[in-house]
């Protein structure tokens, strides 16, 4: 993998704000989506930034660990995550106020879990283990603690889970380096995307950005990263007509495992560009996917109170 090919964007709590205030502006019709959903975007990125890369212990693959990996296993299931206990509780602090906030259908279960972080009625040390094992007795236990559901402690514990992730797949990025990745889910942390950069001259390089970790790879150009057909006559393409540039955002949509990917030519970009904010400011293609009767290769979370189920996407 050639590193310096990577997309380059904003990820900065300050670049992702601008990144905002800018989609508001020129989308004033997702203000309310921006208002809601930003916030948790910029508190993740300043927790993010507060973590320090030299922490975590990055200690040599073995040869077998690496046979592992070009079979397709993904990084985080070999090395295991981060010990992220000792900042647990100031991470949910940080977190959930604004989670809440976006959420309003589960707002009290939110803020139920918080207050029984911040009075230290739940031990870091268990949910910690209990989200890195998805043991589910404890989370049920924990959850019926806080007067919630599971699936909602659980959607919870990955909020907070994920910058953690971010700053260790950053980490680890150096040591793959080297490898062949040629799988659409991703090497660290095994998640799919939900949105693609394209560079180069035409947007002829794709890379993927995983929707959790936050890490980016080079994935070939005309193939599904869901299902790896690479079926021409199975693809579909849109976008976004309203857009000053036309062709900088749109959809590509795989017709056979019924999944879209949401896909932003770089080149042509307008706004000062984080592609979480960008994603974010095309859920009108998302909207016209879905009434195509396609998903998303994964969940954001904004979109996940487009689903018909529950806000949690469970």
């Amino acid at each position: 993998m050639n590193q310096n090919e990577r997309i380059c964007h904003e990820k900065t709590p300050k670049g992702i704000q601008t990144a905002l205030d800018s989609l508001a502006m020129r989308k004033p019709g997702l203000s309310s989506l921006v208002s809601s959903f930003g916030p948790v975007l910029v508190a993740k990125a300043e927790l993010t930034e507060r973590l320090s890369e030299n922490e975590i212990n990055k200690t040599g693959l073995r040869e077998f660990d690496w046979i592992r990996f070009h079979r397709g296993v993904h990084l985080f299931a070999i090395t295991g995550l981060m010990d992220f206990r000792k900042e647990f509780k100031q991470a949910a602090h940080m977190i959930l106020p604004p989670m809440a906030e976006a959420f309003a259908g589960i707002r009290p279960d939110i803020e139920a879990i918080n207050s029984n972080i911040e009075d230290n009625s739940f031990d870091a040390d268990d949910c910690v283990q209990a989200f890195v094992k998805n043991d589910t007795r404890i989370i049920t236990a924990f959850a019926a603690r806080a007067g919630t559901r599971a699936d909602i402690f659980r959607f919870t514990l990955a909020q907070i889970a994920e910058p953690f992730k971010q700053i260790q797949a950053r980490a680890f990025s150096p040591m793959i380096e080297e490898h062949e990745w040629p799988h659409g889910h991703c090497p660290m942390c095994g998640s799919f995307p939900a949105v693609a950069g394209l560079i180069g001259e035409g947007g002829e390089r794709r890379w993927l950005q995983c929707s959790v970790c936050a890490h980016e790879w080079r994935f070939r150009r005309h193939t599904c990263p869901r299902c790896e057909n690479n079926d021409q006559n199975l693809f579909e393409y849109f976008s976004d007509q309203d857009s000053p540039a036309k062709d900088a955002q749109g959809v590509s949509v795989c017709k056979l495992c019924n999944t879209y990917l949401l896909t932003i030519d770089l080149g042509h970009a307008i706004d000062p560009v984080n592609m979480d904010v960008a994603a974010m400011g095309m859920i009108g293609l998302e909207i016209q996917a879905r009434e195509k009767g396609y998903s998303p290769q994964a969940q954001m979370l904004w979109n996940l109170t487009m689903n018909d189920t529950d806000v949690t996407g469970e």
